[in-house]
């Protein structure tokens, strides 16, 4: 993954265009900046193929005097050392120089070309520009180096040439120095873009070339696949490339071996965690302190890498332990040793390798401490240990928080500047405490003074205590937003922090925090910083769940409880696969140790060995049969590359082992290594995919071929728990679906995913399917309805390599290589079965149901607890609002373009055909009045019936005038309809005469819903104007304006006792009124689009649906808000966190002190 250097020239390829116009660039222009993403070759372009080339002589390297650097730390003395080396002076004086006159690095180039050709110029090359921003603290050291280069490259009698290599995504930081923008011009900057085929084939193809080696065309035509149009991807193409080259078996780099290097995608990844994997206890500390020294924390960029000093990594670990993982991870190329430094190979290994993202992300907030803390400590060094340098206050509280349960992390300058801090603290509270027992005594000796003072004491108390109450309901509302915003990402961090925010001081802005953190999804984690997870399973009753880790190890976990019950040792590489088989009393499980694979069968109860396998030349592929009497493996080459035999394996055979029988069979029908296998439930059939070919279903009891899926891209194969239903996954595009239940296989409407990149597939259960996507979401599909019914985003950008439903899928449990395994219950959650947007929400008079209308032309039925119920469709459009009748027993929904349904919700069935309304804009609200005798629906009228006789709705509508109406409601008495209109006005009709009562314009722009208090006496409109007005409903008085939305307000809902309001609209958010005081109860938050529905039921809980998908049921019981949030977290705040969010008060467990 290290860049190419120019005196490896020879072996740099396929950027010959790039380099062109790098060379063109600096004979013309003086000062040039080289752009591209990380990854994109920038480094080898500037240093082999630019100085390269300038080196042999191509472009007449006696012209060019060469100058290479990076900022570093320190970006004027990195670029004091490269003048000294060119003109011969010392260090410390062109550093010094160069403090008090950018002119000095011209000086110094113009001493020392004078003596050669008046032609010759100096060529400056300034890599990783980008450091200046990310290792640079000293901003008057950054604009010194800045003028440096500016002065050397202005005017005409300049001899320097500056080429800068800067990362893309730094433009931002790079656009603050406008003189320098400047002077780049619009012919200074030169992009890199994505390599292209071209180029690639000669990158993968030419240096085989140049040592006698030849390339598979497979192997060629997978890497373009895998690479093409990724400006990222070199230095992953490069590793996967080295590693294929290491696993070559012949002149010919194969296949076979790049797929048993793990692909650009995961070569990078399965080194770090081989190298990590090898290591011991302590070797693995250190491992995991040395990469996080070793990147530059991001802020609002990617984490970057971060060279180092030597010296740096003194005190984190045994000398002798870091020697050796420093020179393991050198023989790994993960890291670069160089003169007394150390960094990583390149930034690749940041974002490839899942578990240093987990590391650093985990417990950032840690980290910054620490790498502050660093950044103190070289200071307070490099000022020859001046006291004014050390910690004082929060900053020291927050370092002694982190010091105590991470010591051992801390080199010896830290601990050094800590102690240091310390005994300063502690000094200055001694000489405080003096001065206190001095005034004491002066006190005691002027106790007329004090009597005098006493009125002026009890002020300053006050003023005190006033400031102390400030301070802390400030703080309080601090932590109110830090947890609101950290909802979507940590809801456990989240919630305790809303807690803690509500211990201090209870609000309105604190309660909301509490109950939306309540709301918000849970889900369990397990092995924690643990190693990778390469597959996860349930057991038949997922009272166990099985992972296999990349150390060899299996874990067994109870998913409920989060617990892990046993770790169990046998294999020598990584855990590639497992299953449970013979219903739960057996585990099986496959390990790889670079091509020999191991099979392992385990007894559950006594976790012991039963049987185990032996197989040579493993590729991905791997499978179990469910009664655990065969197990079938993909061979991915045989021993010396070439088919000598017929009991010779040979790159795509499958290996058939009958234990029963003690037969191992080899099936014969692909050209290319299986990635995927999959036995049907019953045993009757092995399928086989590669993502190549078109997948082959086997009989396994013929040994033969009985189908080929005419479908090729399959990557990934899976039958469901029921036995005949296969899933096939192709990247990008989709899941296929077939049903083998009969003699020959038939297709099924595959899943309809497109624009997304699935990644891995689960088995299919209890007709429910989960796909991961590349980016690490999981989306759980209906395969009936082939509808997605949930999506989770919780495993960050992580890849998920493998993802598992229980049986009777009631449970998903999702893995990757950052080690972390999550579940989810989807059994108790409630409001599952809704992927589309959610346009209304009503709960019945009863409180037993719940409809929600959909985009999808649907209404779902909910019982209370949120479980879904049924799906009533056939709707021709959106349905856009439901009403149930007041005895509950039937449903109204409207739809879009204007047709009424009536259901019998007992039935799920019509009560009459659909109707049409007489709207000439989309129906939007419909409603029955309080006998259950009259339908409403707000369209051009509004149109009304009379639904006495069921089957043959009886249209009133010629009574009322027609105006188009928003949203309706009728008074508690049944006498009137209230209307909304889109030109603001309240329209009041008398329902025996149709006659317009009153009229009134709420001046709201348009209003958009209305809603009547049970006891008729008041009403409630909001609209465009974001506010929400409360009317007095015998006066048509204005009585409130309601303020605190910050979008156009959509929805309104009162409790059923008429003592709540709540409003909700196009910012997301919901607010909760008190009717009586119109004081704010809570503001709720936990959707991500705009909420449409919003319903009470009897017992006060409000349901919410907005257009992200989601229901929501919130509860208004803080204490048991907050005790759900601390069962859940099963935890406390870390001294840590206090340390981050809290710095100011003294350490206390939230959760174990409630109401404090």
């Amino acid at each position: 993954m290290t860049s190419f250097q120019p005196e490896q020239a020879e072996w740099f390829f396929g950027r010959s265009e790039l380099v062109e116009r790098l060379l063109n660039r600096v004979e013309r222009q003086p000062l040039s900046c080289l752009i591209g993403a990380s990854g994109s070759g920038k480094s080898s372009l500037l240093r082999a193929g630019l100085l390269g080339t300038i080196a042999a002589d191509r472009r007449g390297a006696q012209r060019w005097r060469i100058m290479l650097m990076t900022p570093t730390e320190h970006p004027l003395e990195a670029l004091s050392a490269e003048v000294a080396k060119l003109s011969g002076q010392a260090v410390e004086q062109v550093r010094d120089d160069l403090a008090e006159d950018p002119a000095g690095l011209d000086i110094a180039v113009r001493s020392v070309l004078a003596a050669g050709h008046p032609q010759t110029r100096a060529l400056l090359v300034v890599d990783q520009f980008e450091e200046i921003f990310t290792l640079c603290t000293d901003k008057d050291e950054r604009r010194k180096f800045i003028g440096a280069l500016l002065d050397a490259t202005q005017g005409s009698d300049r001899r320097t040439t500056v080429m800068l290599g800067v990362r893309a995504d730094f433009l931002a930081h790079f656009m603050q120095y406008s003189e320098l923008t400047d002077a780049l011009g619009d012919e200074g900057h030169l992009m890199v873009g994505p390599v292209t085929a071209a180029d690639l084939r000669e990158i993968v193809t030419r240096p085989a070339a140049h040592v006698g080696m030849g390339v598979e065309s497979d192997l060629l035509t997978t890497v373009l696949a895998d690479a093409a149009d990724e400006p990222g991807a070199l230095p992953l193409v490069s590793h996967a490339l080295l590693e294929t080259w290491q696993r070559r078996s012949g002149p010919t780099l194969t296949l076979s071996a790049y797929h048993a290097s793990g692909g650009v995608r995961g070569a990078v990844a399965q080194t770090a965690e081989r190298v990590y994997a090898e290591f011991g206890a302590a070797e693995q500390r250190a491992a995991r302190r040395i990469f996080l020294r070793l990147t530059a924390l991001g802020d609002g960029t990617e984490d970057t890498r971060r060279p180092v000093a030597r010296t740096e990594l003194d005190g984190i670990a045994d000398e002798a332990v870091m020697i050796e993982v420093l020179d393991q991870l050198a023989a790994a190329r993960l890291v670069v040793l160089g003169d007394g430094t150390v960094a990583v190979a390149h930034e690749a290994l940041i974002s490839a390798w899942p578990r240093l993202h987990r590391w650093l992300t985990d417990d950032r907030a840690s980290l910054l401490i620490h790498r502050r803390l660093t950044d103190a400590a070289h200071t307070w060094t490099s000022l020859r240990r001046d006291p004014g340098a050390l910690y004082r206050g929060a900053q020291l509280a927050a370092a002694r928080a982190f010091a105590d349960d991470r010591r051992d992390e801390l080199n010896q300058h830290e601990r050094d500047f800590l102690r240091a801090s310390n005994a300063v603290a502690e000094a200055e509270q001694d000489s405080a405490r003096r001065h206190a027992r001095l005034l004491k005594r002066l006190v005691a000796g002027v106790s007329v003074l004090l009597m005098l003072a006493l009125l002026g004491g009890a002020v300053a108390v006050r003023q005190r205590q006033d400031a102390r109450r400030q301070q802390v309901v400030a703080l309080s509302s601090e932590l109110s937003l830090q947890a609101r915003s950290l909802l979507a990402t940590d809801p456990e961090l989240a919630g305790l922090l809303a807690v803690e925010a509500d211990h201090l001081h209870s609000s309105t802005e604190t309660r909301g925090s509490v109950l939306s953190a309540a709301a918000a999804p849970r889900r369990t984690e397990l092995n924690v910083g643990g190693p990778s997870i390469y597959a996860v399973a349930f057991n038949p009753d997922h009272s166990l769940l099985a992972s296999a880790a990349g150390d060899g190890t299996i874990g067994l976990w109870d998913p409920v409880r989060g617990e892990r019950i046993a770790t169990l040792p046998g294999h020598a590489g990584r855990v590639a696969n497992l299953a449970f088989v013979d219903g739960g009393k057996l585990l099986v499980s496959i390990g790889v140790d670079g091509t020999r694979g191991s099979i392992i069968f385990w007894d559950v109860d006594t976790r012991q060995q039963i049987t185990r396998l032996e197989e040579d030349n493993l590729a991905a592929g791997t499978a179990f049969s469910s009664d655990g009497t065969k197990v079938a493996v993909g061979i991915g080459s045989s021993p010396d590359g070439l088919r000598t035999s017929s009991d010779t394996p040979k790159a795509g055979d499958i290996a058939l082992h009958d234990l029963r029988a003690g037969t191992r069979t080899l099936l014969r029908g692909h050209q290319v290594p299986v990635a995927s296998l999959t036995f049907s439930q019953d045993g009757r059939f092995l399928v086989s995919a590669n993502g190549k070919e078109n997948p082959i279903v086997w009989d396994v009891a013929t040994r033969r071929s009985v189908a080929h899926l005419p479908t090729g891209h399959i990557f990934s194969v899976a039958f469901g728990h029921s036995g005949h239903i296969l899933a096939g996954l192709a990247h990008e595009r989709g899941v296929y679906l077939w049903d083998l239940g009969g003699d020959r296989p038939v297709a099924l409407p595959p899943l309809p995913m497109s624009g997304r990149y699935a990644w891995t597939i689960s088995a299919a259960a209890d007709d429910k399917l989960a796909v991961a996507d590349e980016n690490g979401a999981i989306t759980i599909w209906d395969l009936q309805r082939r509808e997605p019914l949930q999506t989770y985003q919780d495993r960050g950008r992580s890849e998920t390599a493998s993802v598992a439903l229980s049986q009777d899928g009631a449970m998903l449990a999702s893995a990757g290589f950052n080690g972390t395994i999550v579940v989810h219950d989807l059994g108790h959650a409630p409001f599952i079965g809704f992927a589309a947007q959610v346009k209304d929400v009503k709960v019945s008079p009863d409180g037993n149901t719940i409809a929600s209308a959909g985009s999808d032309r649907t209404v779902r039925l909910w019982d209370a607890q949120g479980k879904f119920v049924a799906a009533l469709g056939g709707h021709p459009d959106e349905v856009q609002s439901v009403a149930f009748s007041p005895d509950g027993r039937l449903l109204a929904a409207v739809t879009r373009n204007n047709v009424v349904t009536l259901w019998d919700i007992q039935r799920r069935q019509h009560v009459t055909r659909p109707f049409p309304t007489g709207g000439i804009g989309a129906s939007t609200d419909v409603d029955f009045d309080p006998s259950g005798r009259l339908l409403a629906a707000a369209t051009l009228g509004p149109d009304l019936w009379d639904i006495t006789d069921m089957k043959e709705p009886s249209e009133i509508t010629a009574r009322f005038p027609a105006r188009i109406v928003t949203s309706l409601a009728f008074t508690p008495d049944g006498r009137r309809l209230l209307g909304a209109s889109v030109g603001g006005y309240i329209n009041t009709w008398d329902i025996a005469t149709g006659k317009l009562l009153n009229r009134v314009n709420a001046q709201q722009s348009a209003v958009q819903d209305i809603a009547v208090s049970p006891d008729g006496s008041w009403l409630a409109t909001a609209g465009d104007s974001r506010v929400i007005k409360l009317w007095d409903a015998a006066t048509a008085g204005e009585t409130a304006v309601l303020s605190g939305h910050t979008a156009p307000v959509q929805v309104l809902a009162i409790s059923r006792d008429g003592r709540r309001l709540a409003s909700a609209g196009d910012d997301h958010t919901i607010i909760v009124w008190d009717a009586g005081t119109r004081q704010r109860v809570a503001t709720l938050t936990g959707h991500s689009a705009r909420i449409r529905g919003l319903a009470f039921t009897p017992a006060g809980t409000l349901i919410s649906g907005a257009e992200d998908g989601r229901i929501i049921s919130w509860s208004f019981d803080l204490p048991a808000a907050e005790a759900q949030i601390c069962a859940g977290a099963g935890r406390n705040l870390t001294r840590q966190e206090w340390a981050v969010h809290i710095p100011s008060e003294p350490y206390e467990p939230s959760c174990a002190t409630p109401g404090r």
